[in-house]
């Protein structure tokens, strides 16, 4: 009897342990229990103890906890590029322009420059970086085109872009690692030259930068 009792109690224990591996905690701190599902603009949390569901703005919530894995809740605007050629040349093609929260997989989380990852709705991956002096990460900018883009018109059209017949690498994210990584004599010309929108080449490069400059 006493051996029954011993197990049940530690199936009990296991299964309660089990539902406290998801949860959110938000800025302030406070931390909710519970399975959470992510949209453009809320998380909702249903409560391991209650089963009921509660709506938070996702601009409150800093991190998601799902099986002891944490992720950045992070609500932004994302611009979203393609690598297909065939794709940016198809005459009614707009880069995607995004409003939503996004949950950031951390790669590099020591040294001055943190490093995350994610995929929009398509699949296609972005990188974020977060310095020292910055309150959220940022997202490292890629695209391709006919013409250099920004912020303001990323997602529409030049009317002249039907005559270009060529498309370009804009490798936003290289001029910002660039400036991010000026105060260090270590990161030379060619490192900048050689990045890749990649996360073996990103993180190698914010891995030399973290090495060699954070002292």
């Amino acid at each position: 009897m006493k051996t029954y009792c011993s197990i049940l109690l530690t199936l009990l224990a296991f299964t309660t342990n089990a539902q406290k591996t998801n949860y959110i905690i938000k800025h302030t701190g406070d931390t909710i229990f519970g399975d959470y599902i992510i949209t453009n603009k809320l998380v909702q949390v249903i409560h391991t103890a209650t089963k009921d569901t509660v709506s938070i703005n996702s601009e409150e919530v800093w991190q998601a906890v799902s099986n002891n894995k944490s992720k950045v809740v992070l609500r932004c605007i994302l611009y979203g590029y393609t690598d297909n050629f065939e794709t940016v040349m198809y005459p009614g093609y707009l880069d995607p322009v995004y409003d939503t929260t996004l949950l950031l997989k951390p790669v590099i989380t020591a040294g001055k420059i943190k490093l995350f990852s994610v995929k929009d709705k398509r699949k296609v991956d972005y990188f974020f970086v977060q310095g020292q002096n910055d309150s959220v990460p940022v997202q490292l900018l890629y695209n391709i085109g006919g013409q250099m883009p920004d912020k303001a018109n990323w997602g529409t059209r030049n009317p002249m872009y039907q005559l270009i017949s060529y498309v370009t690498y804009f490798k936003i994210f290289a001029d910002q690692l660039n400036e991010m990584t000026a105060d260090c004599d270590s990161i030379t010309e060619g490192d900048i030259k050689l990045l890749q929108y990649m996360e073996s080449s990103i993180k190698a490069f914010i891995k030399k930068y973290n090495k060699k400059c954070s002292r």
